[in-house]
């Protein structure tokens, strides 16, 4: 196998051997997956009733196309919360007058949900979970709505591939909360680069550096009166086997990007990282500083630091010998993307060869739309029936990689870490 090719062709040929094997996995016709016609509202069960999970499901039912019919959560607090009659200028779905019965609380919650006659899922917990449910959801032949990552670990990646080959066999969506994808900004360059804008590719650069999170929403193991396994899920966010460390939950988005952009995954990482200053809670770290190689040389330096009083950066940097390539982050899914040409000897400016900087161009609201289209059989061209999986999945294990290379302080290749299989789990008391 090439050192460039994306994730094991092995792995890749297994899935299609079970996507054939499965003969009670037919091909079924749009109408009988989307409803009793193929342009009527589509219904979604959403597990995982957190503030992101809310604006997902605001998101969705804000198309118009799609309404939420059924919930799950693993704690009885944020069903509650998500029932609540809705406010004035509050951006949440509707589930004041949902049907008690499809109110679903616990951690086999997602069960339920996929047992039900909805047509598609939207999942928003932990990302420990998601492949199990994913899964699920595909066995269920469910369109599947995911929040990155997708999985924390090895055994999880290649399991939410093989199902991801079974959803597209069948022309079932699959869209991941990787929402740059659905930029008119990030799709105008990822155009302009596969013309050549850049030139010959040098070097990239990719940050997420802020200070601390959550500091409002912890509290302190000795006063939660519940079991460790609640304090964990309550903590999701600090605990390796649910987060992923926060490289692969919030770092994935850069990631995602620079590969997106040059076209392949890395053949290798290495780098360092540690716990400096938070270090009262979970075993996550608080800051990484990676190198990933590419194929031809070309190396992506990666920051990810959340420690007060540091520079904030969230961005992504790619040089060539023609232009550059660089991005910045904005709220709510907004943003800036632009080409800038390379600088002469004696030029003080250059040219731009490709600029946004707006607001308009709004991810969240635009990945919400692609998916309910492919969904509904009204995507275009290879939205047409939309699947993120592989990239999904690639962007998750580059994380994962990154990971593991800073905690073993070694150089690690794509190759050997993708035939691995730890697993991470709950440890119990």
């Amino acid at each position: 196998m090439k050192k460039e090719d994306s994730v094991s062709r092995r792995t890749i040929l297994k899935g299609a051997a079970t996507v054939a094997a499965a003969s009670t996995f037919d091909i079924v016709k749009a109408e009988s997956v989307r409803g009793t016609q193929a342009n009527s509202m589509i219904e979604i069960g959403w597990i995982g009733c957190g503030g992101q999970g809310t604006r997902d499901a605001y998101l969705l039912e804000k198309t118009g196309k799609a309404k939420i019919t059924a919930i799950a959560d693993y704690f009885q607090y944020r069903l509650d919360n998500a029932r609540k009659p809705v406010q004035p200028n509050q951006q949440r779905p509707k589930l004041e007058n949902i049907d008690p019965k499809r109110v679903f609380v616990g951690v086999d919650g997602y069960k339920s949900i996929v047992q039900s006659n909805v047509d598609a899922v939207l999942m928003v917990t932990p990302p420990g979970f998601r492949p199990e449910h994913f899964k699920a959801a595909v066995d269920a032949k469910k369109h599947v709505f995911a929040e990155k990552p997708l999985a924390v670990d090895v055994p999880g990646c290649h399991l939410v591939l093989e199902a991801g080959e079974k959803a597209k066999a069948n022309n079932l969506s699959v869209v991941v909360g990787l929402q740059r994808h659905y930029s008119k900004a990030y799709r105008a360059c990822k155009k302009l680069i596969d013309e050549g804008a850049l030139g010959t590719i040098v070097m990239a650069h990719s940050a997420w550096d802020m200070g601390d999170l959550w500091q409002d929403r912890r509290m302190k193991r000795a006063d939660w009166k519940g079991s460790q396994l609640d304090y964990e899920v309550e903590h999701w966010y600090f605990f390796k086997w649910l987060s992923g460390d926060h490289i692969t939950e919030q770092s994935i988005h850069n990631m995602d990007v620079i590969n997106w952009m040059l076209g392949k995954p890395p053949i290798k990482a290495y780098g360092s990282g540690g716990r400096l200053v938070r270090t009262e809670i979970g075993e996550i770290y608080d800051h990484f500083n990676l190198i990933y190689e590419y194929p031809n040389q070309i190396l992506l330096n990666h920051s990810c630091v959340q420690i007060d009083g540091v520079q904030g950066d969230i961005s992504e940097t790619i040089r060539g010998t023609k232009a550059t390539f660089t991005t910045t982050a904005g709220k709510g899914g907004t943003g800036g993307a632009r080409i800038e040409a390379s600088r002469g000897r004696r030029d003080n400016t250059s040219e731009m060869i490709y600029a946004y900087e707006g607001n308009d161009d709004r991810h969240y609201d635009q990945e919400a739309e692609f998916f309910v289209n492919s969904v509904l059989g009204k995507g275009e061209g290879e939205d047409k029936y939309r699947n993120d999986t592989k990239y999904g999945v690639e962007s998750t294990f580059m994380s994962i990689l990154g990971r593991e290379a800073a905690y073993r302080r070694q150089c690690l290749t794509w190759e050997e870490l993708w035939n691995t299989n730890k697993k991470l789990t709950f440890k119990s008391d």
